[in-house]
């Protein structure tokens, strides 16, 4: 499972925000299709895959859970359009919110009684399964509108808000970066581009992605995009957190070309504005508004 619900706040979590969050409560995550306890794994630092959820043998998920159900669904949605005038047929995120994080650090430090974590883990799983047949619900990071946006290539106009941005839907809110040219743009998006295969630069409080696309001559990348992430004010989870997102992501790049597998690259999604002197480069400072997925963009 690539997410599952914090019992505690009752947010939804992706695998790889288990790499920000320590210490990881093993008995911390529920299943967010019967809200079943499930097994936070692939973590720690040696690990070579991504953090995901698994189920515990002691607590299998409920017959009328339709975890397996979601995945066969984006098999189907990355070769056909899914939405029909009954509209679509699993669940998205069709809002962005970002949560005060000093909040959530309150609620994940929280310490109650046996009883008390009970009830509380009680009304999460009954929120789950009251909300089995609603189709939208709401992203605390860019992460699974990126995956949507990858998994569901046919259904692009699924509804989208997000603060600031004036598109309306999925195709409207995402725009990939051109792979040969630099553009000019004053709208705040959420941009997409294959990462280069280059180690991210630390300078100045920042952190430096090069993107394998921009300007070529002479089939040379002369002036390639860059994502500029201001760290300033982060501590040492965070910066950790995007860079073993991003070598992670950089190192399944490289190893899928090693086995000919060419058209599966690893797509940096990011919400940014371009720097308005150096049209090249994309300017953020949040660690959830970039994240890096691996796997063919259509």
């Amino acid at each position: 499972m690539e997410s599952a619900l914090d019992q505690k706040t009752g947010q939804i979590i992706d695998g790889e925000q288990l790499w920000y969050i320590n210490p990881v409560d093993k008995e911390g995550y529920i299943c967010r299709g019967c809200g079943t306890l499930v097994d936070p794994v692939s973590y720690e630092p040696h690990n070579k895959i991504r953090p995901h959820f698994k189920e515990y043998r002691k607590h299998p998920h409920e017959p009328w859970c339709n975890v397996d159900g979601e995945e066969k669904l984006v098999a189907r949605g990355r070769k056909q359009r899914l939405t029909t005038f009954d509209g679509f047929p699993g669940s998205y995120p069709s809002v962005l919110q970002l949560t005060d994080e000093r909040r959530i650090a309150d609620e994940n430090s929280y310490q109650a009684d046996s009883s008390h974590i009970t009830s509380r883990r009680d009304k999460v799983v009954r929120k789950v399964v009251n909300q089995q047949h609603s189709s939208c619900w709401t992203a605390r990071t860019i992460r699974p509108i990126s995956r949507t946006y990858m998994n569901f290539p046919h259904d692009r106009d699924l509804a989208l808000s997000i603060s600031n941005i004036s598109g309306k839907t999925y195709a409207e809110v995402i725009q990939k970066l051109p792979s040969s040219k630099i553009i000019l743009t004053n709208e705040v998006k959420i941009f997409a581009a294959p990462i280069s295969w280059s180690k991210p630069q630390e300078l100045n409080e920042c952190i430096i992605v090069e993107l394998g696309c921009g300007l070529w001559a002479d089939n040379k990348l002369l002036d390639p995009y860059k994502v500029v992430i201001d760290t300033s004010e982060w501590g040492i989870a965070k910066k950790n957190y995007v860079l073993k997102e991003i070598d992670v992501a950089r190192r399944e790049a490289i190893e899928r070309n090693r086995k000919g597998r060419k058209n599966e690259k690893s797509w940096l999604f990011f919400l940014a504005t371009q720097h308005p002197n150096n049209p090249s480069n994309f300017l953020l400072n949040d660690h959830r508004l970039i994240c890096c997925l691996t796997g063919v963009m259509k």
